[in-house]
Parts: C-alpha cells; sequence; structure tokens
C-alpha cells in the first residue's frame, strides 16, 4: 500500500475506526488494562496492533462516512464499545477467580485483611488478589492472551467497522457472561468452602460437648490453617479449571461476536 493510497480520506476513515477498536479492547483487557500500565504504554500497544491489522482490513473494507463530527463521534463510540465488549468478555474470567477469593476469605475469617490490588489498584481482601495473580501467571503462561489477539482480528471478518448495532442476541450474551462470574466463583472455591463449612459444623459439635473449651479463640486460627491447607492442595484443581477456561477464550469470543451480528 503506497503513502498516496494510504493518506487517502477512505483509509484514514478506517484506521481510524481500527485504533478505535483495538484501544477500546487494550484498555479493558486484564493485565494491559491494568491501572499500574502507563497510559502512554496502552496507546503505543494500540497504535502497534493498529498498525498491524490496518493493511489487513483496508483491502477488505472501505467505509463511507460523512466527514460531520457527529457522525465521527458515534461511529468511534461503536467501535470503542466492540473493544471494550471484547475486553471485559476476559476480565468477566478473572472477576470470578477474585469473587472466589472474597468468599474463601470471609469463610476463613480474612475478609478484613485487605491489599491493593495489582491490577485494578483497589483494595481487595488477599486471598482474592492471591487468586488473582495465579490466574494471571497461568493467562499468561497458557499464551491464552493469543487467543484473545486472534478473536480481535477475526472480528474485523465478522463484525465489520461501521456496521455494530447493540441487538437482543448480544445483551442476553452478556447477561450470561455476568452470571456466569457467580457460578465460576462457586466452582473456584466449592472445595475449601465445602471443608470450613465441616470445619464449622465440627466446631459446633465441640462447643455443644465441651463446655469449659472457648471455641472463639480456637476457631479463627482453626479456620485459617484449614483454609490455607486446603488453598495448597485446590492448586491442582484450580489449574485445571483455569486451563479449560482459558483453552475456550477463542470459541468464547467467537460467540460473542456472532452475537453482536445478531
Amino acid at each position: 500500500m503506497d503513502l498516496l493510497t494510504f493518506l487517502s480520506p477512505e483509509k484514514i476513515k478506517v484506521f481510524v475506526l481500527v485504533l478505535a477498536r483495538v484501544s477500546g479492547a487494550v484498555m479493558t483487557i486484564p493485565v494491559l488494562g491494568s491501572n499500574l500500565v502507563p497510559r502512554q504504554v496502552k496507546a503505543a500497544i494500540s497504535l502497534f496492533l493498529t498498525l498491524l491489522l490496518f493493511p489487513v482490513v483496508a483491502r477488505t473494507q472501505v467505509v463511507s462516512l460523512s466527514m460531520e463530527w457527529i457522525g465521527w463521534a458515534v461511529e468511534i463510540a461503536r467501535e470503542l464499545t466492540v473493544g471494550v465488549v471484547l475486553g471485559y468478555s476476559v476480565r468477566f474470567l478473572f472477576t470470578g477467580i477474585e469473587l472466589a477469593g472474597q468468599i474463601i476469605g470471609f469463610q476463613m475469617g480474612l475478609s478484613i485483611a485487605n491489599v491493593m490490588g495489582a491490577q485494578s489498584q483497589d483494595q481487595l481482601p488477599i486471598i482474592s488478589e492471591f487468586k488473582n495473580l495465579m490466574a494471571v501467571m497461568i493467562f499468561l503462561s497458557l499464551n491464552a492472551h493469543h487467543y484473545f489477539l486472534k478473536g480481535m482480528a477475526d472480528s474485523f471478518t465478522l463484525v465489520p467497522l461501521a456496521s455494530f448495532s447493540p441487538q437482543l442476541p448480544l445483551i442476553r450474551r452478556l447477561i450470561l457472561l455476568t452470571g456466569n462470574i457467580f457460578i465460576l466463583s462457586l466452582k473456584i472455591g466449592a472445595p475449601i468452602i465445602v471443608v470450613l463449612l465441616l470445619t464449622e459444623i465440627a466446631l459446633g459439635i465441640i462447643a455443644r460437648l465441651v463446655p469449659q473449651m472457648n471455641v472463639f479463640i480456637v476457631a479463627l486460627p482453626l479456620r485459617i490453617g484449614v483454609g490455607l491447607l486446603m488453598i495448597a492442595f485446590s492448586l491442582p484443581f484450580f489449574l485445571y479449571l483455569a486451563k479449560g477456561l482459558f483453552f475456550n477464550l477463542y470459541r468464547e469470543i467467537l460467540i460473542l461476536l456472532y452475537a453482536m451480528r445478531g
């Protein structure tokens, strides 16, 4: 593609819309969308990915838009929405993992032990942050971000530029993804939650059989100890579940893209 062709109004429109979609995804995807990543780095990554995708998209798509700023603003907002939806489809998985950590921490009595989240820079329970960091390491070690990049590249084929409009199938899919946050958190936390529940039942029985024992003094360290042991023992299960989630990431993105098409 020569310089004159690149500088034509049609190609410039395509470039701006591709940049808008890519920027929306980069701003919201886990790891890259973290508040720790400087905005300049996010902008550079967005521009780099746009330069990679633009030659392919420009060969197959032509955008005919008026030069009025209102029309431009609407189209850019629509492409940003596509990118944000793609990014949040991955972020929902990490939200479910964080929620599992919150439930486990509450059961262990560590709900007030908060740390600064590495990605969100918000106060998170320490178990949530541990689960989140484990998920990030698994996500990167499995090259799951490659699945996301492939899905984003395919989005320009399945949802062409200036063609997105929110429809009922997309809303249903987003509601389903939101509901899956709670299902995922229960799946991840189920082994630990069940053992801690049995521990509470055992403590209740002991309190009835041995009234002289101060169960409240014994309960907190016992819950923490049992919880930490179960977290260690359940790591293989967590790894197995996380692998299944991240290996199916590309398929989930495709389902979301087809929902965007209506």
